[in-house]
């Protein structure tokens, strides 16, 4: 037998032993494998499909974490600051923008209350600012610059001409076609007195005798109403301009003048109803007019002249230029010296010359406004006070005309001001497109005049 023969036999004796251990072997139970990702504790299912279901649930409830939240301990909450500055000073409380603001705050404060919880401590009602009085308490207050202390509402447009009449009252004249009567001695009314309906839209006024009122209108006329009747009938009209009556001013005990957009001054007789005569010389409309001491009148036109003219001759005397635009009004200082306010923002004060014949020179151009000028009036002999068409009210200093206070308060343009004194103060009474009146009070000082 050859060698490779021999170890082929060799060969398949030793593969028919190795069969034999193999049907001789135990069997060997083989135990389940043991997955890292597998959980303990979860019961065996009686079913794979239900198992792994198991196993999924598990798993999430495991995995899902919550989120983290970062807390700044040295952040303190905005409340908590306003409440150390309450603590601090009790008069901080913080106001409301406005009055929408201030109502929502009351809403809110009412829910707290209904919803309140025992537990939780209800909160403090808070006490009212010390610094916010009542209009009847403001008297009682020392007023070292000028405060809006009253504010009267009522006319539903443009409020054009404000007079103080004899009786110590108001009157005002709208664009709402309303005359209305203001009793600003009873501070604590807001409301007017009298309502006297016109038939167009109202300039000017005139108080010529007590309780007797003219007043301008758009409709060319100048009507005559009797404050003491309960008709609220016009007595009488005045009848001759072609276009609106801008200006009334009073002559004497039996005269007035009128001025209009028909670029006319007209002289009236009151009590004969009487049309006297008439002065021209503006190429524009007249948007005011003065009677000056000396006895002459002196206009502001919208062809941006200033007229001074004669009653005894009936005729223009001097024409000053120097106005590059309108000039809405014009007044006269108790020193005799004019001021002009113009649409070109700038107020001209003249001054009479004897060495010049006795005619009118401009002294003084202020040219710090921004805005139109539309009214005029003097507080003492020091300062007058200026009606802007950014919604302020200047006061100036007479002889430096620098500015010294602005009066903040209209939310339109300053159309009519003036000024008295009453219980040891001076007041300025303002009107203005923002449909309101506003009364501005002010200590008299030992310097005023």
């Amino acid at each position: 037998m050859g060698i490779c023969q021999q170890e082929e036999k060799n060969k398949n004796k030793k593969q028919t032993k190795n069969q034999e251990l193999r049907q001789n072997e135990v069997p060997v139970e083989k135990k389940p494998e043991i997955k890292k990702d597998e959980l303990p504790g979860i019961p065996e299912s009686k079913n794979e499909t239900e198992k792994d279901e198991n196993i999924e649930e598990k798993k999430d409830e495991l995995n899902h974490q919550p989120e983290k939240i970062e807390v700044d301990f040295n952040q303190q909450p905005q409340e908590n600051e306003e409440n150390q500055n309450i603590l601090k000073n009790p008069n901080n409380f913080p106001e409301a923008n406005n009055e929408e603001e201030e109502e929502n705050r009351r809403n809110e404060t009412e829910i707290k209350d209904e919803n309140f919880n025992a537990n939780e401590p209800k909160e403090e009602k808070r006490e009212e600012n010390p610094l916010i009085k009542k209009q009847n308490d403001l008297p009682k207050i020392k007023l070292k610059e000028f405060t809006n202390t009253s504010t009267l509402y009522g006319h539903t447009e443009k409020v054009i001409t404000i007079i103080r009449l004899n009786s110590g009252k108001l009157a005002s004249g709208s664009y709402d076609n309303t005359i209305r009567i203001w009793d600003i001695n009873n501070v604590s009314k807001d409301k007017e007195d009298k309502i006297i309906k016109e038939t167009g839209r109202i300039f000017v006024l005139l108080e010529f005798e007590d309780n007797k009122l003219l007043c301008g209108t758009s409709e060319n006329k100048i009507n005559l109403w009797d404050l003491d009747s309960n008709s609220y009938e016009c007595e009488y009209s005045f009848e001759g301009h072609e276009l609106w009556i801008n200006c009334l001013v009073k002559i004497d005990h039996n005269r007035f003048a009128s001025a209009s957009n028909d670029a006319k001054i007209k002289i009236w007789d009151f009590h004969s109803r009487q049309f006297l005569f008439e002065f021209s010389g503006h190429t524009d409309c007249i948007l005011s007019l003065i009677y000056l001491h000396n006895g002459k009148f002196c206009s502001g036109s919208a062809d941006t002249t200033i007229k001074i003219w004669d009653m005894d001759f009936k005729n223009c005397v001097q024409t000053l230029v120097g106005h590059e635009k309108w000039v809405k009004v014009v007044f006269e200082l108790d020193n005799g010296m004019i001021l002009s306010g113009s649409d070109d923002y700038s107020i001209k004060v003249w001054e009479m010359k004897p060495e010049q014949n006795e005619k009118y020179a401009c002294i003084k151009t202020i040219d710090e406004n921004k805005h139109a000028i539309r009214a005029f009036c003097q507080i003492n002999s020091r300062h007058f006070a200026s009606g802007c068409f950014d919604s302020t009210i200047k006061i100036w200093e007479i002889g430096t005309w620098n500015c010294v206070e602005t009066l903040v308060g209209h939310t339109s343009n300053v159309i009519g001001l003036i000024n008295f004194k009453r219980a040891g103060r001076n007041v300025i009474v303002s009107c203005s497109n923002d449909k309101t009146i506003r009364i501005w009070e002010k200590d008299i000082d030992n310097n005023d005049d």
